[in-house]
């Protein structure tokens, strides 16, 4: 196969594997309350404020990704004439089947140009809030594809510490990639969750390959400001380099960890500090574990990301390197502890960071390794 050749067809993979999510999210029609859902945090209003009203990256990043493309490629190739070709609300090309009542008293009036024209308040004629809602969608969906693709790189470079085949490797991506275009209940673009992967999928690279420390640290501003989930990167850090000195504390190890955890609690309580405390509103404890545990979504949903994966990981754990398995054992059982005893965990994306970091690197290592160690001269 000529090398042009190849190069295009894995040309149409990547792109594929990083748009595909996109389509799925408007798809589902979920993704066609961003736009709502994002005007009303930029204005302060939130359905769940506690943690919603904390997690501002990425409402910072979609906003400012919006003004430059507004300030720059729409000056240029006007949204006027691109309308036709992108409404991300045209049954000719999305199937929209979520009962988006379940979202808002508004129902599907949520996700079109006429609910804004009754919440505009500037004086904007029909038409510029037509443009402006269409700008939004072209924006959201850039971003969206962006951040896949880099998901898809840093995943593709964080298996390959551990797996040494191609094309294992390569499977183990494709395996992500599905959970993620499988994660699509009860979330639009959910870009604080994926900047959180991202985010997640960079420490765990910096950290296993000892690069600098340093690197973690503007990581760690822009996690603590995206999600509070990034608390667990110091954790990572002081775990996995704890195992790679022998299990004895070395002070600059531990320095690290401190400054590190340091940032992610002062972003905590200042982000609280700052937009004013709101008290968690949904039940946690033993009530919210078993109904996580007995809720047929919930088991569907997990199942469609991480298909019987987790366990099989189970099986390759003790086997796999011991950095590996100090992260898996570090971020499985607390991950998914905290998220099923704190509220109802339908919205299966949150699972991503653990099947990525741990479940899939550890389950292909496992099955590459014994391939290896069974292999006998002779045998085709």
């Amino acid at each position: 196969m000529k090398k042009a050749f190849k190069k295009f067809l894995w040309g149409i993979m990547i792109f594929s594997m990083a748009a595909m999510p996109v389509v799925r999210a408007i798809d589902t029609g979920l993704g066609l309350h961003q736009l709502a859902t994002h005007k009303a945090a930029l204005a302060g209003d939130f359905w769940f404020p506690n943690p919603w009203k904390y997690r501002v990256f990425s409402v910072w990043l979609a906003e400012t990704t919006y003004q430059i493309y507004t300030n720059t490629i729409d000056k240029v190739i006007p949204v006027d004439g691109l309308i036709k070709y992108t409404s991300p609300i045209s049954n000719d090309r999305f199937a929209i089947t979520a009962n988006l009542n379940r979202f808002s008293d508004n129902g599907y009036e949520i996700s079109f140009p006429d609910y804004f024209f009754k919440k505009d308040k500037t004086g904007k004629g029909e038409w510029e809030i037509i443009k402006e809602y269409h700008r939004y969608f072209i924006t959201f969906m850039f971003l969206r594809f962006m951040i896949n693709l880099g998901i898809l790189y840093f995943a593709y470079r964080f298996f390959k510490l551990f797996i040494h085949n191609f094309w294992m490797v390569v499977l183990g991506v494709v395996f992500l990639d599905n959970g993620i275009n499988n994660a699509f209940r009860d979330t639009a673009f959910g870009f604080d969750t994926y900047i959180d992967l991202l985010l997640f999928l960079i420490s765990a690279l910096v950290i296993v390959k000892n690069y600098s420390p340093l690197w973690l640290i503007p990581v760690m501003v822009i996690g603590i400001l995206n999600r509070e989930t990034s608390l667990m990167i110091p954790v990572i850090f002081a775990t996995v380099n704890f195992a790679r000195d022998g299990y004895k504390i070395k002070l600059r190890n531990f320095g690290y960890s401190a400054a590190l955890a340091l940032i992610g609690v002062a972003g905590f309580v200042g982000l609280r500090w700052y937009y004013g405390y709101e008290p968690y509103m949904l039940v946690s404890g033993w009530y919210r574990v078993v109904e996580n545990f007995t809720n047929y979504s919930i088991v569907s949903g997990q199942f469609a990301i991480m298909l019987i994966l987790p366990f099989l990981s189970l099986f390759f754990l003790r086997s796999s390197p011991l950095l590996l398995r100090t992260i898996w054992i570090t971020v499985i059982p607390v991950w998914f502890a905290l998220h099923y005893y704190a509220f109802p965990v339908l919205e299966s994306r949150y699972f991503l960071v653990p099947f990525a970091l741990g479940i899939i690197p550890v389950t292909l290592f496992g099955i590459e390794k014994t391939y290896l160690d069974e292999k006998r001269p002779g045998i085709v």
